[in-house]
């Protein structure tokens, strides 16, 4: 039976808010909505075969020399540590080692078998083993918890990963969606989370122009604001948060909504989540799936490898509450 000696350690879940009181994040498990991860994160197990041989512990170092020297590489497989530790079969006391030592495409069993002879090597039996071992490495705990009991893995929890929210945080994201969905319309707002003031808010208002859905209305807004404090001069590349908001202790630079929250009734299309994308929002919060939603129904622009920018989604948030939202005939295509 196969050991392992993997332990990971769950990051600290308290913060100390500006009050000096110690606030408690709630756990992703216990969030009133979702968020729209990436494919990798909640993808299933996927394996690929590997060869690998008993040895006694002795013999390890000579063995993990063979490999390195006549096998080729375990690109790819870097998450699947080299050596695991089994019982020995005829009894329950001891153990021998059984080391990965190159995946199962570069060279046939006979082939591997065959150099082992040659050059030698002694092993606690001479054959080859065929196992399956994860193609890619965890992300997250929920994939290292289905996935290492195959083979052992090298897994650190990435703290970053987890976003974070205390109660105050929902009640205020709360707020503001229960605000748009009593709209009784497509409705999007941006705000600044440092302040939680509200920069720009919109409709959809496609009836007069194809082009001007609700987060393109609300992004429009911020622009035009930010070109009026620079006399008409058109958008800079940084300006201070304040000459946003009037808001004279805040400090932060941006380009145009960078680090800052949008909120809206319902997911955004392809267009909308590209426009998210190149004024640099930090965070989305959507209520409603759409049929034509790009971040999460059809496709999840917001996490796209091969774009410069990426911001987090959440998705769900009053889903019970936005359900009941009847929408103009106009923009039933925004809903699924």
């Amino acid at each position: 039976m196969a050991e392992t000696n993997d332990k990971t350690e769950k990051p600290k879940t308290k913060v100390k808010n500006v009050k000096g009181k110690t606030d408690e994040f709630i756990p992703r498990e216990e969030w009133p909505f979702e968020e729209a991860l990436a494919d990798e994160y909640e993808r299933g197990l996927e394996t690929m075969d590997v060869y690998t041989v008993y040895v006694e512990p002795k013999q390890t170092n000579n063995v993990l020399k063979f490999a390195q020297k006549y096998l080729a590489s375990l690109e790819g497989l870097e998450h699947c540590k080299r050596i695991r530790r089994i019982t020995k079969p005829e009894t329950d006391s001891g153990f021998i080692l059984e080391v990965l030592m190159c995946l199962k495409d570069k060279l046939s069993q006979t082939e591997l078998e065959q150099l082992l002879l040659n050059n030698e090597q002694q092993l606690y039996e001479p054959t080859v083993h065929v196992v399956s071992v994860p193609r890619y490495a965890p992300l997250n705990r929920q994939q290292y918890e289905a996935w290492h009991h195959l083979w052992p893995l090298s897994y650190r929890e990435d703290t970053r990963l987890d976003p974070k929210f205390t109660k105050e945080d929902m009640t205020v994201i709360h707020d503001h969606m229960r605000h748009l969905l009593s709209l009784s319309t497509v409705a999007c707002r941006i705000v600044d989370p440092d302040t939680n003031q509200v920069l720009a808010e919109g409709i959809d208002t496609r009836k007069e122009h194809p082009l001007h859905h609700a987060v393109i209305n609300c992004i429009n807004l911020v622009a035009l604001k930010e070109n009026e404090v620079y006399g008409g001069r058109g958008r800079q590349m940084k300006r201070t948060a304040n000459e946003m908001t009037d808001n004279e202790q805040s400090k932060k630079t941006a380009y145009l909504c960078t680090g800052y929250d949008v909120y809206i009734t319902h997911e955004p299309c392809a267009m909308c989540a590209m426009a998210l994308v190149h004024s640099r929002v930090s965070r989305v919060f959507y209520s409603i799936p759409s049929k034509t939603g790009s971040l999460g129904t059809n496709y999840k622009i917001h996490s796209h490898s091969s774009l410069n920018h990426h911001y987090r989604v959440f998705k769900h948030v009053l889903l019970k509450e936005g359900n009941l939202l009847l929408l103009d005939s106009s923009l039933v295509d925004q809903e699924l």
